[in-house]
């Protein structure tokens, strides 16, 4: 499984190429999946590494991961403002996995949804930005065998906190 190439496809989602930003809304600035030092621009979205559980049977590892995708709109200096943006912003984001449902990732991605949302304050290097943070669940089936037979479950915990 090549969790890059996944963390790649849904940040390709969130470029400027796939994203029509609302009526009266600047283009996106970055989508990336590798950490960047600071958010030079906004809007520009961050995919950070996943958490997830997979389950082991019959030769083969399933399971879900969760990757954290954090949309940062603007700096916080104007809240009224920011929160309208967060508001026009949310429709288009919610949309972003519906053309590549398996982000040209299968047989090994299934389906990557949308299944949360977070509007409010975010932090990054220091600075808080208002933006939104969304939830993909990405569904992966592969071949896998043990060197033991059994079944077990396995789940981690990225621990990024930026």
């Amino acid at each position: 499984m090549d969790l890059t190439a996944i963390a790649s496809a849904i940040a390709d989602r969130f470029l400027v190429a796939a994203v029509t930003p609302p009526a009266g809304y600047t283009e996106p600035g970055t989508a990336t999946h590798l950490l960047p030092n600071a958010i030079a621009s906004t809007p520009t979205a961050v995919v950070f590494p996943p958490e997830g559980e997979f389950s082991y049977n019959a030769q083969m590892r399933t399971g879900n991961l969760a990757f954290p995708v954090r949309w940062y709109i603007a700096e916080t200096s104007d809240l009224p403002r920011s929160t309208q943006a967060m508001y026009d912003w949310a429709g288009t984001l919610l949309d972003q996995l519906r053309a590549q449902f398996e982000l040209d990732q299968g047989p090994t991605v299934t389906h990557a949804v949308i299944d949360g949302v977070r509007f409010g304050k975010l932090e990054y290097a220091d600075k808080e930005y208002t933006g939104i943070e969304l939830s993909v669940l990405v569904h992966v089936v592969e071949a896998f065998v043990p060197t033991s037979g059994g079944s077990f479950d396995i789940s981690f915990d990225s621990g990024f906190n930026v």
